[in-house]
C-alpha cells in the first residue's frame, strides 16, 4: 500500500514538472516506443524475460524537414541459464544530413533473486561506434567577401569510437525502478585541422525511471511511467508515459514530454508471437510545429519460445 502511494505521488509531482520548458533542446530516447523495449536504454533488462526476440524498427523525425534524423535499429536477445542472465546484440543507424553514425552493441545481464518475488539485475553494454560526415558536401552560401570556411574543406570519414555503459533494475512482474547510463566514455577525435576537435558521444547521460503496473477491470492493466534523464551541462530531461493493456492483445500509449511535445502509440501482437507498434511524436509547444508534420516510428518484433513452456510471463517492459 505505501508503495502504491509513493509511486502516486511521483508521478504526480512528474506531471506538474514535465511541462516546464527548462528542458528545450534535450534529446528524448532513441525509441518513441522504448516504454514496452526497455533494453534498449538499460542492459540490465536484456534477457528478463523467459523468451528470446527480435526487433526491428525505423524511425523519421520532422516530415517536411530536409536532412531531418533518419533512425533505424536491429536487435536480438535472449535469456540464458533459467533467466539469471541474459545476452544480446544490437545495431544502430542514424543518419542526420550528411552525418552517418553506424553502431554495433553487445550487452549482457546478470540477475540476483532477493526473495519469491523480487529481482535485481545488473547490465553493461560495451560496442563501437563508426562515424562519418561529408563536410566537402554542404552547401554554406558564401558571399563574394566571404569566402568558404576552410573547415569544411575536408571530409570527417570512418572514425570508430568505443561504446561502454553500465544499469541496474530493481524489478518484479508488477513493478521495475530502472538506473542506467548507456554511454560512459566522451569520444573526442581530432577533425581537419590540429586546433577543432569534436565529439559526438551521448556521454554521461544518467536515465532513471520506473513504472508500476496497475489490475484493473476485464483483463484491462494499466501501466504509468515515468523517465527522467539527466545530462551533464544540460537541463533534466523528463518523460511520462500511460499505457493501457486491453485484453485483445493490444495496447495503446500516450507520453508527454517536457520538450513540448506529445507522443501517441499502439502495438498489437498476433497469435504467432509477432508484434507490430506505431507511434507519433507531434510538437504541441515549441515552434519547430510550424515547420514539420511530426515524427513517425514503426517497430516490428518477433518472440522465440525455445523452452516451449505453456505458461510465459507477460513482459510488460
Amino acid at each position: 500500500m505505501i508503495g502504491r502511494i509513493i509511486v502516486k505521488l511521483v508521478l504526480l509531482f512528474a506531471l506538474c514538472s514535465v511541462f516546464e520548458q527548462q528542458a528545450k533542446g534535450q534529446e528524448y530516447p532513441w525509441s518513441l516506443q522504448y516504454v514496452t523495449n526497455m533494453h534498449t536504454l538499460n542492459p540490465a533488462f536484456v534477457g528478463m524475460w523467459d523468451k528470446a526476440g527480435l526487433l526491428a524498427s525505423t524511425r523519421t523525425n520532422w516530415i517536411g524537414v530536409s536532412g531531418a534524423p533518419l533512425s533505424q535499429y536491429l536487435g536480438y536477445f535472449t535469456p540464458i541459464k533459467d533467466q539469471r542472465s541474459g545476452v544480446g546484440v544490437s545495431m544502430q543507424r542514424l543518419n542526420t544530413g550528411l552525418e552517418k553514425r553506424l553502431s554495433l552493441t553487445g550487452d549482457y545481464s546478470y540477475q540476483i533473486r532477493l526473495d519469491m518475488y523480487n529481482y535485481l539485475r545488473f547490465g553493461l553494454r560495451a560496442g563501437i561506434l563508426n562515424y562519418d560526415n561529408n563536410l566537402s558536401d554542404y552547401s554554406l552560401f558564401p558571399e563574394p567577401e566571404n569566402p568558404m570556411d576552410p573547415k569544411f574543406s575536408s571530409d570527417v570519414r570512418f572514425y570508430n569510437m568505443t561504446t561502454f555503459g553500465v544499469g541496474g533494475v530493481f524489478y518484479n512482474e508488477h513493478l521495475f525502478v530502472s538506473l542506467s547510463v548507456p554511454q560512459i566514455i566522451n569520444n573526442t577525435f581530432k577533425v581537419n585541422h590540429s586546433d577543432t576537435r569534436s565529439s559526438v558521444a551521448d556521454a554521461k547521460s544518467v536515465y532513471l525511471s520506473g513504472s508500476y503496473v496497475f489490475s484493473l477491470i476485464n483483463g484491462i492493466y494499466f501501466r504509468p511511467n515515468l523517465l527522467l534523464v539527466a545530462t551533464i551541462g544540460k537541463p533534466v530531461y523528463g518523460d511520462l508515459a500511460g499505457l493501457v493493456y486491453l485484453p485483445s492483445n493490444l495496447q495503446l500509449g500516450v507520453n508527454l514530454r517536457s520538450t513540448g511535445t506529445i507522443c501517441f502509440s499502439a502495438q498489437y501482437s498476433f497469435a504467432n508471437n509477432m508484434r507490430i507498434g506505431y507511434a507519433s511524436d507531434y510538437a504541441v509547444i515549441s515552434d519547430i510545429r510550424k515547420y514539420q508534420m511530426g515524427t513517425y516510428e514503426f517497430i516490428i518484433g518477433y518472440d522465440f519460445n525455445f523452452t516451449k513452456r505453456k505458461y510465459s510471463k507477460p513482459s510488460y517492459f
